[in-house]
């Protein structure tokens, strides 16, 4: 360390600086992550049956373009819908485009049932407004999905190709739809909306550049006023903010180097880290400002601060890592990304600041004083406040505390696991807006899918096979959260009702006209809609449950409802699987709920075991579970009590928070136990005295970096960012309480042996 802070600098400045630049140019060169695969969790089960699916299916990912017109089944709106029907069309990645405009219906010709479409042009003939509503009448499959239930709107079911290895031709077919909805969508009484999981990715990845660009010069000047306003002075800034630009410069460039992308959880990395960077900057300088003047020289001063801080510096960094690194064990990659750079970036924030402060130190002349300002005086008024109360009333302090952990506690229950997709942007996103309209006005945006099979894998072409998918459909159905099925059943209805020549739609009556109907599906010229919704051969079904806008915590069971009524209605000869890119984000839900409960469980006995070590007490590791376990049930018990679902982000709180909120435990009782010495009243006021001011500015500090997070695009990380920074601020008020009240009630006994 001599070397270091004499001959050493220039040569460790420079190297420093030569490292950092080269990493920062790969950290600029960070992308975003366009497809958000990063987000699904990867359980091989559930991806072979959706690859399986799609395979035989093509993609579930269709985009529904709803339609307002004022005049929507006259000359005028249909003409307006086939214009948007034959521009989308030819668009790169499109597959098929279904709408009113070129639909078809089955009706009775001269040869039995034969396609017509349901409106032909010319769209001005006579009477084409009534012939376009009867044959909608006859046809109720399309209400919901091509129109809404009033006839004020319409939808536009563009199926999407599924290019496997190809992230960017979506983003360009979304952008391509909006522009055309922007040169359309500006007549009278028009409405367009757009919506759909490919416009999610889209929408997901562009608001996570959006918060790149505002949320890191925000966490700049917040974190710049606040060192400004506790130090006063420019090293107080300088410093701090350098080590904070090298580890984020450092970190974000192992992260371009391992091949990632920003993604909507790692796109928090950045302002974390430059929270999470600061507490040894803070210590350090505080140190120094508060040493006395003792010291030869400036160096030796500085190694005397270093080596009194060196050590619960380094364990509070190993606990804040191990806190972050537990997220590994999410089977999420997002998680796993955010857990594994979090920590990796509070290990260099470690290394630089415990070179860089203290280099930095000896170009500055030491204070010959203590800083005396009229907010340290304040905040030494206020310590000695808490320190008095905490010693003379601890029972009182501690019952306090407790009936607050006893409400918290009754909150627990009430915490929901739910990610909702939709609602976790804000309401004036025009993703938000459009979802939401689609969702009360046609069939909604989400759906379920479901694919039937035999376990023998013969064709579904008997007759038993239809009734037993009918009743499946039927069962469905009664749920009031789906709002309509699209299945083959509908198309063999419409068979039959061509075939017969009636009007009342029903599935055929028996074994022969079975047969028939897939022979004519079969021979079909049209198979686009067909091969969507049964295998070339037959031997699989899908029912897309199409439902409401809604989170996991509907979903979820909704979707093991209708497994188990399924099984019931298809019997022991049929198997039914449950997929899509919907379920998988509710089956991703829980399992991330499951592995971060997993986390949070090793990472507190992982914690209190490097306290342990630390503190070499087992009576202050125990005092030391107290003050730290309780803030995070409180946080638990606010999000129970204020209806804050437990999603992605708020999931990931309590195993990140862990080692953070230890910190201020680790200084508190590393420096308690040197002041020891038989009288635990005065050891609590030197302690408080001494090492309340850095844990008050180094928590501040933490809570207002963790809350430039609130000014984010989604809700989960704004609500990670809000409630990590609530759970330190009730942590720190723990530690100058709870821990304090704990340490006197513990030593009674002890000096009463004595």
């Amino acid at each position: 360390m001599k070397l270091l802070l004499t001959r050493g600098r220039i040569p460790f400045l420079a190297l420093l600086l030569a490292a950092t630049a080269w990493l920062a140019l790969h950290a600029a060169r960070v992308g975003v992550e366009s497809n958000n695969e990063s987000l699904n969790t990867h359980e091989p089960g559930q991806t072979e049956s959706y690859d399986r699916f799609k395979a035989v299916f093509g993609s579930d990912e269709d985009l529904l373009l709803a339609v307002v017109h004022p005049k929507l089944l006259e000359a005028e709106g249909l003409g307006f819908l086939a214009q948007l029907t034959d521009r989308i069309a030819p668009l790169d990645g499109v597959r098929h485009v279904f709408s009113l405009a070129n639909a078809q219906q089955i009706v009775t010709g001269a040869g039995g049932a034969e396609m017509a479409p349901v409106s032909a042009p010319p769209f001005d003939a006579p009477e084409f407004a009534e012939r376009l509503r009867a044959a909608l009448d006859r046809n109720p499959d399309f209400t919901g999905l091509f129109v809404a239930a009033d006839r004020r709107s319409a939808g536009i079911l563009i199926e999407i190709e599924d290019r496997p290895g190809d992230t960017q031709y979506r983003a360009a077919l979304i952008d391509s739809l909006r522009r055309i909805m922007a040169e359309t969508g500006d007549a009278p009484g028009v409405e367009l909306h757009l919506t759909g999981i490919a416009v999610q990715k889209h929408d997901v990845s562009e608001l996570i550049e959006r918060d790149r660009t505002l949320l890191m010069p925000i966490a700049v000047v917040v974190l710049g006023l606040v060192l400004a306003s506790f130090f006063r002075s420019l090293l107080g800034v300088a410093l701090p903010l350098a080590v904070t630009g090298i580890t984020v410069a450092w970190t974000l460039g192992c992260y371009q180097l391992a091949g990632l992308e920003v993604n909507a959880i790692t796109a928090l990395l950045p302002p974390i880290l430059m929270v999470l960077s600061l507490g040894v900057s803070i210590h350090l300088i505080q140190g120094w400002l508060d040493a006395s003047d003792a010291a030869v020289d400036r160096a030796t001063r500085i190694q005397e601060v270093v080596r009194r801080l060196v050590f619960p510096c380094f364990f509070c960094t190993l606990t804040t890592a191990i806190g972050f690194g537990s997220l590994v064990t999410s089977n999420m990659p997002a998680v796993q990304q955010f857990g594994v750079f979090a920590a990796l970036g509070v290990v260099v924030a470690f290394f630089i600041g415990m070179t860089l402060v203290p280099v930095g130190l000896t170009f500055f002349e030491p204070p010959s004083a203590p800083l005396r300002s009229a907010q340290h005086r304040l905040i030494r008024t206020a310590l000695e406040w808490a320190a008095r109360v905490s010693v003379e009333h601890p029972w009182r302090v501690l019952a306090i505390f407790a009936g607050i952990t006893a409400i918290s506690l009754a909150g627990l229950p009430r915490v929901r696991n739910n990610t909702d997709l939709v609602r976790f942007l804000k309401s004036d996103a025009p993703l938000h807006r459009d979802t939401m309209f689609i969702d009360s006005h046609l069939s909604g945006a989400s759906t379920l899918e479901f694919v039937v099979a035999r376990r023998d894998a013969a064709p579904l072409v008997s007759q038993d096979a239809v009734q037993r998918m009918a009743a499946f459909e039927q069962a469905v159905l009664a749920h009031p959260e789906v709002t309509g099925v699209l299945d083959i059943l509908a198309v063999l209805r419409q068979l039959q009702r061509g075939e017969a020549g009636g009007e009342e739609l029903v599935l055929p009556p028996d074994e022969r006209a079975t047969a028939y109907a897939f022979d004519l599906l079969q021979a079909a010229p049209e198979q686009g809609l067909i091969r969507k919704l049964v295998a070339p051969d037959f031997t699989a079904a899908r029912f897309s449950v199409r439902v409401h806008a809604v989170g996991t915590a509907v979903t979820a069971p909704l979707a093991e409802s209708i497994l188990q009524e399924g099984h019931h209605a298809l019997g022991d000869d049929y198997r039914l699987d449950a997929t899509g890119a919907f379920h998988r984000v509710a089956e991703d839900s829980n399992r991330l709920v499951d592995s971060q409960l997993k986390s949070f469980t090793s990472a507190v006995v992982l914690v209190f075991v490097a306290i342990g070590v630390l503190l070499r007490s087992a009576r202050l590791t125990l005092i030391s579970f107290v003050p730290n376990v309780m803030p995070i049930v409180w946080t638990g018990g606010m999000m129970g009590w204020f209806e804050i679902d437990l999603s992605t982000g708020t999931a990931m709180i309590a195993s990140s928070v862990i080692g953070l909120v230890v910190d201020d435990t680790i200084h508190y009782l590393d420096h308690y136990r040197h002041e020891y010495r038989g009288d635990a009243r005065a050891a609590i006021g030197k302690t408080t005295a001494e090492v309340g001011a850095p844990l008050l500015i180094n928590n501040v500090v933490l809570v207002l970096g963790f809350w430039v997070g609130s000014f984010g695009s989604f809700k989960p990380t704004i609500y990670f960012s809000l409630l990590s920074g609530v759970t330190m601020i009730t942590a720190l008020v723990c530690d100058l309480f709870v821990t304090p009240a704990s340490l006197v009630l513990l030593d009674r006994p002890r000096r009463s042996a004595a």
